[in-house]
């Protein structure tokens, strides 16, 4: 053979093998004129496979757990049937605070769960309900109007604020004004994302992302701020208000605002001074369909909602914040919490989180483990005695190459639920399993009529409601199977 050929070839083979040494070993770097990326030097083992398959065998098989419940259950069972008419000594009230996130907006899941529950045991109300709520138009077991002038503060709150947040996840304060945010400018950052672990960057990777600076604008008004509650008799709503309580704190010894009853002539009521808690009935003389509060713009007192009621029966509140992870509930403050609890006896916490933490990329959730750990451990200091129902995550679809399959960190966060729900004395819920495991979101978006939508995340009213027959057949003990049957 030539030697002049067999010299370039050696050199060509070191080269190539050189390169492929050199890419697999140096770290990846970005910057504003190029990219180096880092290249794998053989395709990826199918044991990464096998083990999310192991996973998804492991999260099928997570049981419910419904021990940790008991005190919850024991009353559930002593309270009286409506239709049982013999006499005795029962329970007569047993209250839900119900905590979610845009699963469970606008009262899905929550409302026929309140409506099975309401006709089994009695009740009449939809519970506490918020000052303001984007998904008022969405909401259909009340209508809820309010005026703009009202300041928001949430979980959500860009820049948190040392204010404590009410139940719901919400404070509000009347203002003279409403803030409106504008862009001003587009300006290049370097972030930061992990694909490891969704909350401690381990191995991150830099990104040139474009991100819309903004700034929040004042528009002064001329009224005071206001909020209109309308009864709607549906399931899961109600004809009319009886009892009526509001909850507010930092009053002043000249707070006031005023009540209309059914559009007629308003009431004054005084407010009582103070930091903590604090709650008046405003109760009308006979039944209403609509009241009416209004508000001095000029007085910043904390209003937190109204709750809708009776003193006895079942009820269900529905605490909805579209965007939050669940990790925060240090926002709501311990004196806060406690006084809650104190008022209104809660006798059993669902929590159904996730929907904001999944993500494709991430492998790992122990930081968001840890995180959610010590919120519910707020909760329980908080609300002693009250159990806590940890709901897992549902099946969420994304797209992996030309069609949509469950995204493959879902078992991993279910896993990550249920051994902060064991590690905490929680009961779990294993909702993925119950809907039917792996690629069931794409049978619940081409049900007629569809049971989510085709963002294949979110459920529809129908799909809620057979959440809520799968959630009550769990409490009642008939176990997932014919929950998803019977739901049908």
């Amino acid at each position: 053979m030539n030697k002049d050929f067999i010299r370039p070839l050696i050199i060509a083979v070191l080269a190539v093998l050189f390169s492929g040494v050199l890419a697999w070993v140096i770290p990846e770097h970005h910057n504003h004129l190029f990219t180096i990326r880092k290249m794998p030097w053989l395709p990826a083992s199918p044991v990464q496979s096998a083990e999310f398959d192991d996973i998804f065998a492991e999260v099928k098989s997570l049981k419910h757990t419904q021990e940790e419940l008991r005190p919850f259950l024991k009353k559930l069972e002593a309270l009286k049937p409506v239709y049982d008419k013999t006499p005795g000594s029962y329970d007569r009230n047993l209250r839900i605070a119900y905590f979610g996130d845009s699963i469970i907006e606008g009262d899905v899941i929550t409302a026929p769960l309140r409506y099975f529950l309401q006709s089994q045991y009695g009740g009449k109300g939809i519970g506490f309900v918020p000052i303001t709520s984007i998904t008022a138009d969405y909401r259909k077991t009340v209508k809820h109007e309010f005026s703009r002038n009202w300041e928001s503060i949430s979980f959500m709150t860009s820049s948190p604020s040392r204010t404590s947040l009410g139940i719901s996840g919400f404070t509000f304060i009347p203002r003279p004004y409403y803030t409106t945010i504008r862009k001003v400018e587009t300006a290049v950052i370097d972030s930061v994302i992990s694909p490891v672990d969704s909350l401690n960057t381990t191995d991150s990777t830099h990104v040139d992302t474009e991100q819309a600076e903004t700034t929040e604008v004042r528009t002064y008004v001329n009224y005071d701020p206001w909020v209109e509650y309308t009864a709607a008799d549906i399931p899961g709503g109600m004809a009319n208000f009886e009892r009526i309580r509001l909850f507010y704190s930092n009053a002043s010894q000249d707070s006031y605002f005023t009540c209309a009853y059914d559009s007629g002539e308003p009431i004054t009521f005084r407010l009582s001074a103070g930091d903590g808690l604090q709650t008046i009935n405003i109760s009308p003389d006979k039944p209403v369909k609509k009241i009416k509060l209004t508000f001095s713009a000029d007085d910043p007192m904390h209003v937190y909602g109204v709750s809708f009621d009776e003193t006895e029966g079942v009820y269900v509140d529905n605490f909805a914040v579209r965007g939050y992870s669940g990790m925060d509930f240090r926002r709501i403050y311990a004196d806060i919490l406690a006084e809650f609890q104190r008022i209104l006896g809660y006798d059993l916490v669902v929590l159904q989180y996730g929907g904001n933490i999944t993500d494709p990329s991430v492998t790992n959730y122990q930081g968001y483990k840890r995180r959610m750990i010590g919120a519910i451990k707020h909760i329980q200091n908080s609300m002693p005695g009250v159990p806590i129902l940890i709901v897992g995550m549902h099946d969420r679809s994304v797209r992996l190459d030309t069609e949509y399959q469950t995204s493959p960190d879902i078992p991993l966060l279910i896993r990550a639920q249920s051994e902060m729900a064991s590690e905490t004395g929680a009961g779990f819920f294993n909702l993925f399993e119950a809907m039917g495991g792996y690629n069931s979101m794409q049978n619940y978006v081409n049900q007629n009529p569809p049971l989510a939508s085709t963002d294949y995340t979110h459920f529809t009213r129908h799909g809620g409601d057979k959440i809520a027959w799968m959630l009550i057949d769990f409490l009642f003990g008939k176990g997932s199977s014919s929950a998803t049957s019977e739901a049908k």
